[in-house]
């Protein structure tokens, strides 16, 4: 068992050093760190993210709501599960604390690594907006699985922190999205149903 997990970490590290260091480009550098930072960014949080969102719910008025607040309750049981309870079980370390070499690209992080909170609740999030609009399905996972990329590429996390994370947000999105989603449409369902009799 030692010698499976020693084989399957080494793998672990040589894909991390690959991404990390050799499958790079000048452009990548400015727009990974960018992305992954992208919370940090007050165009984005404060600008384009308020226009965006005021936008949907203009258009989509009562389930933009709905859909709204069933991402934030999937992001968050995620974010929390990570942050609190297997972070602190795994207690794995951050390439920058693993003795791997690693060229650091956006601020360095004080938590364990394994999961990655930014992959996990991306792609809750996008999960549970795929499930309410499919049409943006496909491409809220391309923007989750890319926010994932950029924390390997920008040297905080190993490839398997950040394909914990994306089966971890997978689950929790899939699950409050068919949980609360599905309900909503029940419940529509049902006041027609009455509204017609």
């Amino acid at each position: 068992m030692a010698q499976l997990w020693g084989l399957l970490r080494g793998v672990d590290q040589s894909i991390f050093l690959r991404i990390n260091q050799s499958w790079t480009h000048p452009w990548l550098d400015s727009f990974f760190p960018w992305l992954t930072d992208l919370d940090r960014n007050r165009v984005a949080l404060w600008g384009a993210l308020p226009v965006a969102l005021a936008w949907w719910l203009y258009a989509r008025r009562g389930r933009a709501v709905k859909v709204l607040l069933a991402m934030v309750l999937a992001v968050g049981v995620c974010d929390a599960v990570a942050y609190r309870f297997i972070k602190p079980m795994v207690k794995r370390s951050r390439p920058t604390e693993a003795g791997v070499s690693v060229t650091l690209r956006t601020l360095r992080p004080g938590s364990y690594g394994f999961p990655s909170n930014h992959a996990c609740n991306t792609f809750a999030g996008a999960t549970v907006l795929g499930l309410a609009e499919p049409p943006l399905l496909w491409p809220g996972l391309a923007v989750a699985a890319l926010v994932a990329y950029s924390r390997v590429y920008v040297g905080v996390h190993f490839p398997a922190d950040v394909a914990a994370g994306a089966v971890l947000g997978l689950m929790v999105g899939g699950a409050v999205g068919a949980g609360l989603l599905r309900f909503g449409r029940l419940a529509r369902s049902s006041r027609s149903s009455k509204k017609k009799s």
